[in-house]
């Protein structure tokens, strides 16, 4: 009785029945004081309760069956083992929290989840939730059936982190939700030598449980064997997981640290180049960025030129150094040898855009954000577009899923001043202009200083009219001249002054 009365909660049935209760007593009262002085005979009193009465225990039925979505009506799932049956089997990895006395690890910590994340999402038929989704629940007490049902998965994976010195322990577990039993768990007290053992023995665990049998070839080789470089790697993707512009910058430092350890270290390498660039694209004018976003891309071509990862990591310097056409050759020989590599279509479309490729530069943000469930800005990109169109509707469309995206990612980490400033323009058109603007104030507060976030933030002013404040922000911000010429937020902009004087500023 008490899982039939769990069940009941989880489908929402007495919450549809007291509904169903209280309009239908207000329904029977409404003709109760209406028939009458309309001339209505008494039976139409009584059609009415009998109606009433006789859909009681139809709405529970249809409650018990159906649930009301944002994509419409849609069958309820009974349980989670039934949704992991429908779909295939399902596992979700929480962060690994960090239980080392002086609480210094965290970045660690993060890099290994992700690591463990990325092995898992190179196994085919096995569905597993996103690290956007997984990190929401990093910090929080939580219990485990619940997190399965939001994260609609049948197994989760837990664990933590405790290292001192080159001692690690590492302790995981496997628990099938449903029944919150576990079907493996582990304690591993190792060097930190030996964390490439821990993470294969981990994996293979998870893949003997779940019955699952993985190849040589696909499994994700850490491409060096060199433990201190791993361990920098891991920290480099534990920092770059926040998006800060600081953060951004310390897992550049991680990566060198692990390219200088193990020259050899192919998925470092790849991704320093993207980090470099990234920082050069966003934040940062310095020559050095750019500079080093190239040298990573080419070693890392030159160590696997048939890799998708190492023709990623060339694009992403082309695009930092503003050679737009490469760029684009380079992603769309990305999405030819690895066309699941979602991030290749989001930075197509970027690299398009500053061609003046407007409708192709739509058509491949529609496609990251059709594939990549965890990408806010591509649809918060679209939004402008459609915008500047007229197309109210898909405008409307894509900033819904802009800014649930954006939402999602702050649950998690609330210092994304990008998922802030982006959202901003998306909350204009979903009719939330005061939230729109603390949206977008917050970014400001969070790196005044940062070029990328001042000149999204100047969209924002001119998109509400704030031409002045929209000027003050655009000076000394990182404006690319390819990209301010197709951005239809600088248009009411162009015609002034000041604005031609910023803009004759920028290099060709």
């Amino acid at each position: 009785m008490p899982d039939f009365f769990e069940e009941l909660k989880r489908r929402k049935v007495m919450r549809v029945v007291v509904a169903y209760i209280i309009v239908g007593w207000l329904l029977i009262q409404i003709a109760e004081t209406t028939f009458s002085p309309m001339g209505l005979p008494p039976w139409t009193l009584t059609l009415v309760i009998v109606l009433v009465v006789l859909g009681l225990p139809l709405a529970a039925i249809l409650a018990w069956g159906f649930d009301i979505t944002p994509e419409g009506i849609e069958k309820t799932s009974s349980s989670v083992a039934q949704v992991a049956i429908a779909g295939g089997p399902s596992i979700a990895v929480l962060p690994f929290p960090d239980m080392s006395a002086e609480k210094d690890q965290e970045h660690f910590c993060d890099g290994l989840t992700e690591e463990l994340l990325n092995v898992l999402t190179r196994i085919p038929k096995l569905r597993v939730a996103s690290r956007t989704s997984s990190f929401s629940f990093k910090g929080k007490e939580t219990n485990l059936k619940e997190a399965a049902e939001k994260l609609q998965v049948a197994h989760i994976l837990e664990g933590s982190v405790r290292k001192s010195g080159n001692k690690i322990r590492v302790t995981a577990q496997l628990i099938e939700a449903e029944t919150d039993s576990h079907l493996w768990s582990e304690t591993y007290d190792r060097e930190l030598d030996d964390i490439f053992a821990i993470q294969d023995d981990i994996a293979a665990h998870i893949l003997e449980a779940l019955k699952f049998q993985l190849s040589a070839n696909e499994l994700l080789s850490p491409t060096t064997e060199n433990p201190k470089a791993f361990e920098y790697f891991l920290r480099g993707q534990g920092y770059a997981i926040h998006g800060g512009s600081h953060d951004m910058a310390l897992s550049v430092e991680m990566l060198q640290k692990a390219v200088d350890a193990d020259p050899d270290f192919v998925r470092a390498w790849i991704f320093l180049a993207e980090q470099a660039a990234q920082k050069a694209i966003y934040h940062d004018k310095d020559e050095k960025w750019r500079l080093l976003a190239d040298k990573a891309a080419n070693r890392a071509m030159q160590l696997a030129p048939d890799r998708a990862e190492s023709y990623a990591a060339r694009a992403f310097a082309h695009s930092a150094n503003d050679r737009f056409s490469e760029s684009e050759v380079d992603l769309r020989k990305v999405i030819e040898l690895d066309p699941t590599i979602a991030r290749a279509y989001y930075y197509l479309g970027r690299a398009e855009w500053h061609q003046g490729k407007v409708e192709e530069a739509t058509a491949s943000f529609e496609k990251a954000t059709e594939i990549d469930a965890d990408d806010y800005e591509s649809p918060l990109l679209l939004h402008t577009r459609y915008m500047a169109n007229g197309d109210d509707a898909n405008a409307y469309r894509v900033a819904v899923i802009g800014v649930e995206r954006a939402e999602k990612i702050l649950e998690d980490y609330p210092d994304n001043q990008r998922a802030y400033y982006l959202g901003s323009s998306g909350l204009l058109t979903l009719g939330q202009p005061d939230r729109a603007r603390e949206w977008a104030d917050r970014s400001l507060e969070l790196n005044p200083d940062d070029g990328a976030t001042r000149y999204n933030v100047a969209c924002f002013y001119a998109n509400v009219g704030d031409l002045d404040r929209a000027l003050d922000l655009l000076e000394n911000s990182v404006i690319s001249r390819s990209w301010i010429q197709n951005d239809s937020d600088m248009d009411d902009l162009r015609e002034l002054p000041r604005f031609k004087q910023i803009f004759d500023s920028l290099p060709e």
